[in-house]
């Protein structure tokens, strides 16, 4: 085993997150620092979120909210704009150029950083992490090791998890697709082929949009227990004043000034849309404001009716589906599965029950494609998460959905101490902070954690002198 050099920042996860973190520590670093940025994939920027290839995958928030950094909000708007010089701040554009964007931003902070502030860009699995003495040692899947002062994890979203159904031989079978974004993992879909989509938020929506693409033209079935489709922006909505909320402890008492607020806005000719977005700001404090059984009464009942009023489809992308919709190719049910069968002709029986209705009705298609997002449950996910959990060295949150973190991301240990070593962003602050997986979230996010870090190693007067062998040799 190679055992390398000491990092001050280790950041493990290339996507969105880790690469707005990175690019925050080398903006703002003064002094020398030594920080790398570990990436399975080895593409460092897009993560799977804007690796997308496909024209018709946009942004579903306008070009003008879309900075990387919080005290620079039009700083990807003009990036755009020396691209598409006619992009506007209303534009929906096209979800590959923000993960352009994203390279972009790490190449130019890097470019720009103070001498004897660096990056190394690594290529590999994380699969074990542990303290030695006051270090992190983390061990790839290759046997090479890392040692770091401090070690972020940025490792986005989990792969959507199996129904939990009898599957009749589907989950083991080409009939069926765990996730859509998976290199190549529509191939296996021929134009005439019939679809089932389980699920109706936007990672259907892509994938929709993916299969129109390739000139789809078989059935193509979306379903899930409430049938909602995300709503469509609307052109010039902006956020409204910050909501009064008197009773944030209860769910029923925020959605009722929801409720209200939005006929307000209505009747004096506003949009429903202005009052969702001025509650952004007030998401992450009124949610850690929830008792735990509100959070659970909130994803157990509100949480599909939350998520389409709050993350909605680009317009252009809204009239695609209505056409589909009025020409029979796409219709959305609102039931839930209750088994599959494979046939022996290779059909997949989809048994299902229509919502309000005591009888199973049965869909007939040739592939299953799972379009539910990511795992809900944090301890299916990642093998280093579960390794981490296992030791003690990390806890998941009250609800599971991600890891517990203190207020500006440091990891809680089984005994809920937060760590000095062991941070976190992105989707893993899912369950302290709710709104954890959009770019307007993860940037503060990532401004703030990068202050933390720098204030943190500062402290020490022997950051990045330390060297235990040469540096590796990395793609």
């Amino acid at each position: 085993m190679r055992i390398e050099q000491l990092w001050d920042v280790l950041i493990v996860g290339g996507g969105a997150s880790g690469t707005l973190l990175a690019a925050q520590l080398l903006r703002n670093a003064s002094g020398p620092l030594r920080v790398a940025l570990l990436e399975r994939s080895g593409r460092v920027g897009p993560g799977l979120a804007y690796s997308t290839d496909s024209v018709s995958h946009l942004l579903n928030v306008p070009a003008g909210r879309m900075s990387a950094f919080p005290d620079d909000p039009e700083h990807f708007l003009r990036w755009m704009r020396r691209i598409e010089p006619g992009t506007s701040p209303g534009d929906f554009v096209q979800r590959r150029r923000y993960g352009q964007y994203l390279e972009a931003v790490l190449r130019e902070a890097r470019e720009k950083a103070v001498p004897g502030v660096g990056l190394e860009l690594l290529e590999g699995e994380a699969a074990s992490l542990s303290h030695e003495g006051d270090n992190v040692r983390l061990v790839l899947a290759d046997g090479t090791q890392l040692l770091a002062r401090t070690v972020a994890l940025a490792v986005g979203n989990a792969l959507p998890a199996d129904l939990p159904v009898p599957d009749g031989g589907l989950y083991t079978s080409r009939r069926y697709i765990r996730s859509p974004w998976a290199e190549g993992a529509l191939h296996r879909v021929q134009p005439h082929h019939s679809v089932l989509l389980i699920g109706t938020g936007l990672t259907m929506v892509d994938t929709v949009l993916s299969l129109a693409e390739r000139n789809h033209e078989g059935r193509i079935h979306a379903l899930s227990r409430h049938g909602l489709l995300p709503h469509v922006h609307r052109p010039g909505v902006v956020a409204g004043p910050p909501v009064s909320l008197s009773e944030p402890s209860r769910v029923r008492a925020v959605l009722r000034v929801l409720r209200r607020e939005a006929r307000r806005s209505t009747d004096e000719g506003a949009d429903w849309r202005g009052v969702m977005d001025g509650l952004r700001p007030l998401t992450a404090p009124l949610w850690r404001g929830l008792p735990e059984p509100e959070r659970r009464r909130f994803l157990r009942h509100l949480r599909a009716f939350w998520d389409v009023h709050r993350h909605r489809m680009a317009p252009g992308v809204h009239d695609i589906l209505q056409q589909l919709q009025s020409a029979g190719v796409l219709r959305v049910h609102a039931a839930r599965v209750r088994g599959f069968q494979v046939t022996d002709a290779g059909w997949v029986m989809a048994r299902v029950r229509p919502r309000g209705v005591d009888r199973e009705a049965t869909l007939r298609v040739q592939h299953v494609i799972n379009c539910t997002g990511p795992d809900a449950c944090i301890g299916r996910a990642h093998p280093l998460l579960r390794g981490l959990m296992d030791s003690g060295l990390v806890q998941a949150d009250a609800l599971g959905l991600g890891l517990a973190t203190d207020t500006e991301g440091a990891l809680l240990d089984a005994e809920g101490r937060a760590s000095n070593s062991l941070f976190a962003l992105g989707p893993l602050r899912r369950g302290d902070l709710w709104e954890s997986t959009a770019i307007p979230e993860i940037r503060v996010q990532a401004l703030a954690l990068s202050r933390r870090l720098l204030e943190q190693l500062a402290s020490h007067s022997d950051v990045s002198e330390t060297v235990l062998s040469p540096s590796p040799t990395f793609p």
